[in-house]
C-alpha cells in the first residue's frame, strides 16, 4: 500500500501506469508467498490470479467512487480515504467512522508486515529490533517533514522491479540443481485456494493510490481505466514470474517455513552480488512502504479527529514544507501502535489480518460504488456487486484467527464510538 499524496504535475497514461505499478509492487512481494504457499500449496498460481481479479474490480469501483467524490467535494484530497468520505455522505457519520477505522487498522498492520520484512531481510538475527528500528526512523523522516517525490517511487520501483526480475531468473535456474526437500506434502483445495488468494490481496493493495489519482492525471476519465488494470497486469505477471520460479525452487512445504525465501537462492550468486542485491532492493521497498504508509495513517487519523471520529489530541498538527501540516500527534501515534504490533505479532498472523482489513475495507468501497447515483460505462453496479462478493468471499477464507481478532478490534472500536458524543452531523445524501 501507498501514501495519498498526489503529483505536482499531472500525469499522462503511461506515467500513471508507471505510478499504478509503482504502488503496487513493494516488500510485500518479499514475505507474502511463504504463507500464501502454506494455504495453497502448488495451487499458488491459482490463488494469485483470483487476487489480481478481484483487485481489479475493486480498483475501477474504487476509480468510479473517487470521482463521484471529487465531484461533489473539489477540496476533498481523496487517496486512500475515498471510502471513508463517501460513507459518510451516503450512509451518515457511523458508518464512516467503521470505514475510516477499517482504514485505518488496514494502514498500520501494512506498515508492521513491511517493519518485519526488513527486519527478516536486513537484521535476519534480530528481526524484530531491525522492524522497531525501520518504523522508528521512518517515523522521524515523516516528522521532519520529507515528502516521497515521484523521482523517489520511480527510481525505487526500477531497482526493486529489476533486482526482483533478476531473482526470477536465478531461481528458475538454480531449482533442476536443489535437493528434494523433506517435507509434508500440502494437497491443494477450494478452501486452502481462496485463502492463498485473501493472503495475496495484501501485494495488490497499492490500487488504491494509483486509482484515487484524480485530478493528479490528464484527462483521469480516460487514463485511468486504462492504466489501473494495466498496472495490476504488469504486477501480476511479475508476481507470478516470482510465485512459480519460488515454488520451483523450493517446494509448497518448504516454501511455507521460509520467512525471507529470496535470500537463500541468491546466496548463489558469487562475491555476495546477489544477496546485497536482494538486501538493498527489500530495504528500498519496505523503508519506502513505511515512509508513505505511516503518512497515510497519520492523515487518516487526523481526518477522522477533525470530524470528531477520534479524540482531538490526533488533529494536532504543525506547519510542514510546502504548506502542508504534518499531524505529528497521530504519527507518533501510529507508529507506537505499529511497534507494538511488530513487539507482540508474527508475520504470517500480520499479514493475515491486515488483508482481512484491507478486503473488507474494499467491500465497503465496493458498496459505496453501488450506491452512486452517476454511473460510467465502464463500471456498471454488476462490477459493484462482483467486487463485493469477491472481497467477502476472500476476507471469510483466511485463517479464523486473523478474522477474530480483526473482528474484536473493529467491533470494539465501534462499540467505544457510539459510546461517546456524536459525531459532526452529516446527513445521509443517496444522490452522490
Amino acid at each position: 500500500m501507498s501514501g495519498n499524496t498526489q503529483p505536482r504535475v499531472p500525469l499522462g497514461g503511461f506515467d500513471a501506469t508507471t505510478a499504478g505499478i509503482g504502488s503496487i509492487v513493494g516488500a510485500g512481494a518479499f514475505v507474502a508467498f511463504s504463507p500464501a504457499a502454506a494455504a495453497a500449496g502448488p495451487a499458488l498460481a491459482l490463488s494469485l490470479g483470483i487476487a489480481a481479479f478481484v483487485a481489479l474490480l475493486c480498483a475501477m469501483s474504487t476509480f468510479q467512487l473517487s470521482r463521484a467524490v471529487s465531484r461533489r467535494l473539489p477540496e476533498d484530497r481523496g487517496g486512500d480515504a475515498t471510502a471513508r468520505t463517501a460513507a459518510r455522505i451516503l450512509l451518515g457519520p457511523y458508518s464512516g467512522f467503521f470505514s475510516g477505522f477499517t482504514l485505518l487498522w488496514g494502514l498500520l498492520l501494512s506498515t508492521a508486515v513491511l517493519a518485519l520484512a526488513f527486519g527478516a531481510y536486513i537484521v535476519p538475527e534480530h528481526p524484530v529490533a531491525g522492524a522497531v528500528g525501520a518504523v522508528v526512523l521512518m517515523s522521524a523522516v515523516n516528522l521532519a517533514g520529507v515528502n516521497r517525490g515521484n523521482w523517489a517511487t520511480r527510481f525505487i520501483l526500477a531497482f526493486v522491479f529489476a533486482v526482483l526480475a533478476f531473482t526470477v531468473v536465478v531461481l528458475f535456474n538454480e531449482a533442476p540443481n536443489q535437493p528434494v526437500r523433506v517435507g509434508a506434502e500440502i494437497e491443494p483445495s477450494a478452501a486452502g485456494m481462496l485463502q492463498g488468494a485473501g493472503l495475496l490481496f495484501f501485494l495488490f493493495s497499492g490500487y488504491t493510490k494509483l486509482a484515487t489519482l484524480g485530478k493528479g492525471v490528464r484527462n483521469p476519465s480516460r487514463n485511468l481505466p486504462l492504466a489501473i488494470p494495466a498496472a495490476i497486469a504488469v504486477s501480476f505477471a511479475l508476481y507470478l514470474l516470482m510465485g512459480q520460479s519460488l515454488l520451483a525452487y523450493y517446494g509448497a512445504a518448504a516454501l511455507a517455513a521460509e520467512p525471507a525465501p529470496l535470500l537463500e537462492p541468491l546466496q548463489s550468486v558469487g562475491a555476495n552480488v546477489g544477496t546485497g542485491a536482494i538486501v538493498l532492493a527489500a530495504a528500498a521497498a519496505a523503508l519506502g512502504g513505511i515512509w508513505v504508509l505511516l503518512e497515510s495513517a497519520g492523515r487518516t487519523a487526523a481526518a477522522m479527529a477533525a470530524d470528531r471520529d477520534l479524540p482531538s489530541l490526533f488533529g494536532r498538527s504543525r506547519p510542514g514544507r510546502a504548506g502542508s501540516d504534518i499531524p505529528w500527534a497521530a504519527e507518533i501515534s501510529g507508529a507506537a501502535v505499529v511497534i507494538v504490533l511488530v513487539l507482540i505479532g508474527d508475520l504470517d498472523g500480520l499479514i493475515g489480518m491486515a488483508s482481512f482489513a484491507l478486503l473488507f475495507y474494499a467491500a465497503i468501497t465496493t458498496v459505496c460504488a453501488f450506491m452512486l447515483k452517476d454511473r460510467s460505462r465502464y463500471a456498471p453496479r454488476a462490477l459493484n456487486v462482483a467486487g463485493t462478493a469477491g472481497a467477502l468471499l476472500l476476507a471469510l477464507a483466511l485463517p479464523p484467527l486473523s478474522i477474530s481478532l480483526m473482528l474484536i478490534i473493529l467491533v470494539a472500536g465501534l462499540v467505544v464510538r457510539l459510546s461517546f458524543r456524536r459525531p459532526r452531523s452529516t446527513k445521509p445524501d443517496p444522490t452522490l
